[in-house]
Order: C-alpha cells, then structure tokens, then sequence
C-alpha cells in the first residue's frame, strides 16, 4: 500500500481532471485517419509536489490517462512522470514513472492485481502490481491501483535486452484496416515497421510459407500461453476479445511476445460481457476474434496446442484455493482503505470473482467435451432488423458525383470500412452511388437535394442499403451535419430478392455526416464517413427512402420512435417519484427494488415516451446499491432539451430498448411544493404527495 499525496495548482488540476475523449472524438478520428495512425494524446502534463511514503519531490509531470471506459472526472487515472522536468530524477533512486488506475469499471479493485498475478504464474511476462491511496491537494481521491510501466526496466527484467520494438495495441490487430492504430514506443526515431508488416503479410498468406514467416516472426507457442490465459480469467477486452489492450516485444533479431494490459475487466460469467464482437453465445473456452487467434484456431494442430495449454494451465495455475485466499487477502485491503461510500458495492463485486473462480474450471471443462467448440462467425443481424432498436453503424465511403445514374451500381465507389455496434462488416459485393436525390429520396427537403446511398447484395438474392440525404447547396468538401440538427436524414432499407422496390425502411435515429471531399460537378470525388444509430420498427413500403430535414427540431426522416406498450422488462429499477416544478430543480427518484446493484450506465431514459432520439445515458458512474433510491436533478441549462413539466411523461429503456418503467402526468398532479409519487412505495400507482421524499421510500400525506 503507497500513500500518494499530490499538491498541484487548483486551475491545472480542473484542466486535467476535465480532459476526455468521447465516442464522437473517436469516431471523428477514425472517420479523418481510416486507422492509419495511432488514436491521439489528448492529455496534458503539468508540474505537481507529490510525496509518495514521506518522500517528496518537486516538478513531477502529472496527467490524466484513460482511453474510453475508464475516463473520470472526479477520480481520474494518472500517469506520474518524475523525470518530466527534471532530468533523471526518480522515486527512491529507481522509479521514474508511475501509473494509477482508477478503477472506475472495476468496483471491486481486485480485477487487475490478481489478473497479472495469474499471467505471471503462467510465464507470461507481467507488470507488477500493488494499491495506493491518492490524495490531491489534501483531498482523498481513495484507492487506486498502482501498476508497473512497460519501460525499459520491465523489458530488462524480463527480455534478454530493452533495445528491442515495443509496440502497444488499442482497437489494433495485425490486419491491414487495424494495423495503422499500433503504437510504437521504443526506437521510434527508427521509421522501421518491417517487423510488424511481416506479420501482417504473413497472416494474408494461407499458404505454407504464410506459416514459416508467422512463425519467424510471432514465438507461437508462448502466444498460445498469453492467449489461453487471456480466455482463462474472462479478459475479453483484451487482445484476443476485442483488439485492446496489448503490448508485444521482440528482442533485436527474435520474435514477438505478448504482454497483457488494461485487465480490469476481467473476471466475468456473463454469456457475452463484449458488446463490439456481434458473437452470439460465445463459447467460454475460446476467444478468437482477431487475427492470431483466429488463424491459429482454425488449425487443427494449433487447436490442439491451445486446448491443451488450456488444460495445463487449469491443472497448474488455477488453483481455486488460492486464488479465493488471494481475493479475500485484497478484499481486506480495500475494505480498509478505499472510501467508506465505496466500500458496499467493492465487497459485493468481490464475491462475483469468487464465483467466476469457484465455477470455472467446470465451465471450459465442459465447454471442451466431446470435442472443442467451433468459433462462431460474427453474427451481423439482417439490414434494417425492427428489433434490432439501437443498432449503431459506422461508414466510411468513396464514390464519385453521378454514379447514382450507373446500370451497375455494385461496381461504383467503394465501402472503405462498415461496422455495426463496433464489430466489423466485411462490405462483400457492394457498392456506393451518389447524386441527386430522387423525389421519394427528397421527401421533407424544401430545396434541392443530394443523396448518398451505400448498398450490397446478399447471398439469397435481396440488396440491403442505406441512404443518407442532404441540401445539395451542402455538398461540399468539409461540410458536417447532425441528424437532429441539421437538414439531414435517411435511415436502412431492404429490396427483396427480385424486387424493384423497398419493403422495409428504418430511420437513422440519430447520426453525423462528415464529407473529406465532395463536388456536384459530373465525376467529382467523394470521400466521407458516417456514424449513426437507426432502430424500432422498420416502415413497410410505400413511402421513399427520403424524411428530409428537420432543422433541429427533431429526429430526421420520421424518426419518432418505437411503440411505447411492450411489457417492460423487470430488472428492479422503478420510478419512484417525479417533480416537474422542483425547487430549485426538477428531479425523479430511482429506486432499486432488486437484490443486485444496478449500474445506470446500462440504462437510458426521457421526457418522451415515444422519441428516441431524446433518449439521454446516465452518467456512467452511478450505481444504486439493492434497495436503494437516488436522486436525478434535472439543470436545464446543463442539459439542453431535457425538462419537466406540468403534463408531461417520463421513461426508462435498456441502452438496447428494452422498456424498463413509464409514468404519464397531467397538470396539476405534480405541481409545485407536491410531488407524483408511488403508494405504497415502489410498487403502487403514482399519486399526487404534498410531502416529497426525494431519496427516501414514499410516504402519504398527513
């Protein structure tokens, strides 16, 4: 346990704290550099005192660190440099840097000290890893956990030399789409990426040789120790999962090794924790998604080798007793050191890793008789899916003005990159045409239009599509548009095999174009990206692909939203109670009638029952312990066009649509001084209460 006490000035630390990376920055990244480059720093350092265990340094460089999920503003991760502004100064003579997880997708605090506890007793080269209190400017932050740098002593440690290509992998494969986002971070003065671009090539080449460069260039076998160790402890956000959080070494002249990172989500008996890799019921012995693994499972030797490292490290590495003793050892620690209002939720998500260790042996055991599973293709649902509510898809595009005129549009433009929920689409036979818009396609536009319509043909005959319709005065290099706000819409659509018409079309229920290049002179150049979401239920043909623009004054091309009357789902998450005159704010209360803590990061909710395109996340920090209320306050001015009001209507979806509760209010039921709560508390009908309880069980007046 470290004691970390950082002194910084107040207006640095709020710059730092506030710094972050969004989906938008990512998708903006990805749409501007077709991961052809690494994603960018986005933070900032800045000189801080800090003393760690009484010793105390002056000029420490400071920042924050996180890629997406773990990003925090009020307990962010850090990276603590000691040699940023003065030159080889360092903690206690040897340590130069310091990273401090926050642990902010890890209630527990466990996840990643016993996860790199577990690849080191496999013989996979690991960080160490212990605890640290962290205090910022005489403020207790809590526990973080303090894990050790891949630098150039950990490559020494565990190399026969740290003069070797480190590189590390975020949404980065061996592929020639994902091979560009790989970072190198040692020799970068060396513009050499030969060692990398022969794996690439080999892994294109199914042939023998293919093999014997892997081979040269890849230690195979110790990839299958990394590989199965990653599937033994659930680390599905790693590289094998999901593209993520890797690194790989090779001593000068010798091949790479795989070096785990980012394991705090590790630890998990769900079916399918990852929501990017579109696998349906994964199977729990095998991860396989990316190139490596995937080349290698689809051998039937190196099937063999990973089934039976599998099995090895089950009878010489998960020792369940030990491993329950290790948990309750690091339980204790938090128990005593993170912050009181912490320390509920960590015991309960300490006993999910006792039972993800208590049952996983006889769950890849099982898993692996008679014979090991096959690893499912990615299971892409059909184009438009009504039930698919929700569905993001990320486009990247190019095509030229006009080719909306060609006999054969499978052979106009081309589909650079297509993704659904994150998890890529191979394009296949397909196509991208652009022009003027038809009159069916310019429904809603009161001034000329341009459309851009992506399409592919299916294998039983059907073309599936979308188009995207925009003011031709727009359709220009640079131009970015916001479907809400700006005169956009569009949305997916299927033609049935033989067909010459649409049967199905589903709106874009939000999304951003972003045009690189773009003309309306015949023949000009198109290069552009979207990202968007579409859902609910597709509209049987009859109408246009069109729904025009809206200004901003709601969703575009008919975007309204699904039917609010299915049943909803019970998870244990109810309204309670709802203010629409609140003073000084609006507010709902949530109560958690369920057993289980609930995390609001999984839910969506509205002051419409019927748009989706109000629907608004939750912070993704919230957690309501069982039995539990919280408070929502509602600032309309940091919260643009979200309000109460004296008739209106509120309601709470699953982040996939799933309906979870509703209430409907006329005026006068939730006036001002009164409330509209549930009697009997959590389960009744909602009535009108002069004596609001927010954050307490509901009461009758009187």
């Amino acid at each position: 346990m470290l004691d970390v006490a950082i002194e910084i000035a107040p207006e640095d630390w709020d710059t730092l704290r506030h710094q972050t990376r969004t989906f938008e920055d990512l998708f903006a990244e990805i749409a501007e550099y077709e991961l052809s480059r690494p994603f960018a720093d986005i933070y900032t350092w800045f000189p801080a005192t800090v003393t760690i265990d009484g010793e105390t340094h002056t000029q420490v460089g400071v920042r924050k660190k996180g890629f997406l999920g773990s990003q925090s503003d009020t307990k962010p991760a850090l990276k603590l440099r000691y040699d940023k502004y003065v030159d080889d100064q360092s903690l206690g003579g040897v340590m130069q840097r310091m990273t401090l997880n926050n642990s902010v997708q890890d209630p527990s605090m466990i996840n990643t000290c016993l996860t790199l506890e577990v690849f080191a007793a496999a013989g996979n080269p690991a960080s160490r890893c212990n605890f640290a209190t962290v205090s910022v400017n005489g403020k207790d932050l809590g526990l973080y956990v303090h894990v050790e740098e891949i630098k150039a002593p950990f490559l020494a440690r565990h190399f026969a030399t740290s003069e070797g290509n480190l590189y590390e992998g975020t949404v980065s494969d061996f592929t020639p789409e994902f091979r560009g986002t790989i970072e190198k971070k040692t020799n970068e003065d060396a513009d050499d990426w030969s060692d990398v671009d022969a794996v690439v090539a080999a892994l294109q080449d199914p042939s023998d040789a293919g093999w014997a460069d892997l081979s040269l260039m890849v230690d195979l076998d110790d990839f299958v120790t990394f590989w199965a160790t990653e599937v033994l402890v659930g680390h599905w956000d790693g590289y094998a999962g999901n593209r993520n959080n890797y690194w790989f070494y090779r001593d000068p002249g010798g091949p790479f090794v795989f070096i785990p990172w980012g394991v705090d989500g590790t630890f998990h008996l769900e079916d399918d924790p990852n929501p990017f890799d579109n696998i349906s019921d994964p199977p729990p012995s095998v991860l396989a998604l990316t190139a490596i693994p995937n080349r290698l499972y689809n051998d039937s030797y190196w099937r063999a080798r990973y089934v039976e490292r599998l099995k090895h490290l089950l009878e010489t590495v998960w020792d369940e007793e030990a491993l329950l003793a290790r948990v309750d050892e690091m339980a204790a620690i938090v128990q005593q050191h993170a912050l009181p209002e912490d320390r509920a939720e960590a015991a309960a998500d300490a006993e999910r890793i006792r039972q993800f260790i208590k049952k996983r042996r006889a769950e890849i055991l099982d898993d692996l008789t008679p014979q090991p599973p096959e690893w499912p293709a990615p299971d892409f649902p059909a184009v438009p899916a009504g039930e698919g509510d929700g569905l993001e898809v990320t486009v990247r595009f190019e095509s030229t003005w006009g080719s909306n005129k060609s006999i054969d549009p499978l052979a106009e433009g081309e589909i650079l990159h297509l993704a659904l929920d994150g998890a890529e689409v191979p394009p296949g036979d397909s196509g991208v045409i652009a022009g003027h818009a038809s009159p069916e396609e310019s429904v809603g536009f009161d001034e000329p239009a341009a459309s851009i319509t992506l399409l592919g043909l299916q294998a039983d005959g059907s073309v599936e599509g979308m188009t995207v319709v925009l003011p031709l005065a727009r359709f220009t290099g640079g131009t970015e548009l916001v479907i809400g706000t700006d005169d956009v819409g569009g949305g997916v659509w299927t033609i049935p095999a033989g067909g010459t018409a649409l049967d199905s079309f589903t709106p874009f229920t939000e999304g951003t174009l972003k045009l690189v290049e773009a003309g309306t002179s015949e023949g000009a150049a198109i290069l552009g990206s979207f990202v968007g979401e579409f859902g609910g239920a597709p509209v049987v043909a009859g109408g246009g692909t069109g729904g025009g623009g809206t200004g901003g004054d709601g969703a575009a091309g008919g975007a309204g939203g699904s039917d609010p009357g299915p049943v909803p789902v019970d998870v244990g998450l109810v309204i309670n109670e709802v203010a629409s005159k609140g003073d000084p704010l609006d507010w709902f209360e949530l109560h958690n009638s369920s057993g289980e803590y609930l995390a609001l990061a999984n839910f969506v909710f509205a002051d419409d029952l019927t748009d989706v395109a109000k629907r608004v996340s939750f912070p993704s920090d919230l957690v309501i312990p069982p039995g539990g209320y919280l408070q929502v306050e509602l600032d309309k001015d940091a919260w643009p066009g979200f309000a109460l009001g004296g008739d209106e209507e509120l309601g709470i979806w699953t982040a996939d649509g799933a309906p979870v509760d509703r209430v409907d209010w006329a005026e006068g039921e939730a006036g001002e001084g009164a409330s509209y709560a549930r009697l009997p508390d959590g389960t009744g009908d909602f009535r009108t209460v002069t004596n609001p309880t927010p954050g307490a069980p509901n009461a009758p007046a009187g």
